[in-house]
């Protein structure tokens, strides 16, 4: 995909250290990680950053990993650890600010502390984020430090211009509501006409309306882009998320490493210890044998309140999202759990249908409205579900006939008292 630099996550050392130091041996990219270090003398593990040379401008990459995962690694790699990000930030961001132009962070950090990081840290020019539990794309800037991230999944490829003919440092970015109005109006515009490409391909025969959409598409996107043309002289960015949709071929080498893999995992698999049924259970009981540590405390921890919303949910299909892939081959159920369950990768770890805890099975209430835990006196729940919160599933590849409007009446999902 033609990467220059990569950022160690939490998951990319599930498998040890040793794992992945082998394999970057193969790799043609550099990884980084700056606050990932051998816990005998804090050298870093990894480069801790990275400088690149583009169009004449040096552009500084470093990476972060959150120190709450400090724990987890030790278990594996007793000789690792992590120190903490916003200390490590500083001291790397001093160290090569005066030879480079552009500082970019690659942030496993999650959102709220990337924030925290851009307003404590005004050194660092871009941040991309990954982790955390956001479930929604951002795109925002606090002080002068842009923040992207994506809707988790890889669904999207995200993607940052810079246009910098003004290069006396520091470098300055106009703020300019008119040219963010017309990027927003270009963005649109190229993200609906890579829609209709993609479903002309999938078709695979011409269509009249479409093609005369795609025209006019395509004659606003240049009308735009010469109004546009008045900021060249400015220093500003562009951002927009790309959608991978059907009109991506797969790759025929990455394809036969995925069925290799389905291959070899179903060999591995280990049934462990099925959860303790629901069946029987009152409802008393079940409210009992929910951890108390536990973020998600289930739907039926929400009937208390929402009566009429949780026996509404009971007759939809999100009730029995877990039940509908008990069918599928137990190695395969993982990569569908995330979208059929509640809190997958976010709590405890299980593997198939069987493994879900009692409370966690189906698409309950937190998928959508976040966990409930502190709930209504502390918790922060999201009370309206925005189309991208049921984009993260029901994208336009795996539901195409999802309508966010009709889709919200089968699932009773106005709130009620």
């Amino acid at each position: 995909m033609g990467y220059d630099a990569v950022n160690v996550g939490e998951k990319d050392l599930m498998m040890g250290s040793r794992f992945l130091t082998d394999l970057t041996q193969k790799a043609k990219f550099q990884l980084v990680s700056a606050n990932l270090v051998e816990k005998k003398n804090h050298q870093p593990f990894f480069k801790p950053y990275v400088i690149k040379e583009i169009s004449g401008l040096k552009v500084g990459i470093f990476g972060l990993l959150d120190d709450r995962f400090r724990p987890a690694l030790q278990e594996k790699d007793p000789g690792l650890t992590i120190l903490d990000p916003f200390m490590t930030s500083k001291s790397v961001t001093q160290s090569i600010r005066k030879n480079c132009d552009l500082i970019v962070l690659l942030s496993q950090l999650g959102e709220s502390k990337d924030r925290k990081l851009a307003r404590e840290n005004p050194q660092i020019d871009l941040i991309l984020g990954g982790g955390g539990e956001a479930l929604r794309a951002v795109m925002e800037r606090v002080n002068e430090t842009l923040i992207y991230r994506l809707e988790p999944r890889g669904g999207y490829l995200g993607r940052v211009d810079y246009s910098i003919p003004d290069i006396k440092r520091p470098i300055q970015f106009l703020i300019s509501s008119e040219r963010d109005e017309l990027e927003k109006r270009l963005g649109r515009l190229i993200t609906r006409t890579i829609q209709i490409k993609a479903e002309i391909a999938k078709a695979g025969r011409p269509d009249e309306m479409k093609a005369k959409e795609l025209k006019f598409l395509e004659s606003k996107q240049k009308e735009i882009e010469k109004n546009l043309m008045a900021f060249q002289d400015k220093n500003f960015y562009k951002h927009i998320a790309i959608p991978v949709q059907l009109s991506v071929e797969d790759d025929p080498k990455i394809m036969k490493g995925i069925d290799q893999y389905r291959t070899e995992s179903a060999k591995l698999y280990q049934p462990r210890a099925p959860s303790l049924p629901e069946k029987g259970l009152s409802e008393k009981e079940m409210l009992a044998r929910i951890p108390k540590d536990s973020p998600f405390v289930g739907a039926i921890s929400c009937k208390k309140c929402h009566e009429a919303n949780y026996r509404n949910w009971l007759k939809t299909k999100h009730a029995k999202a877990s039940e509908t892939i008990v069918a599928s081959p137990r190695y395969a159920q993982e990569e569908c759990l995330i979208c059929h369950s509640t809190g997958y990768g976010k709590i405890g770890e299980y593997a198939t249908v069987d493994e879900i805890p009692f409370y966690l099975k189906g698409v309950q209430c937190e998928t959508c409205h976040g966990s409930g835990r502190g709930h209504p006196e502390k918790g922060r729940m999201q009370s309206k579900v925005t189309l991208g919160v049921c984009r993260n599933c029901h994208t336009k590849d795996q539901s195409p006939t999802f309508n966010y409007v009709a889709y919200l009446e089968k699932i009773g999902c106005n709130l009620k008292k």
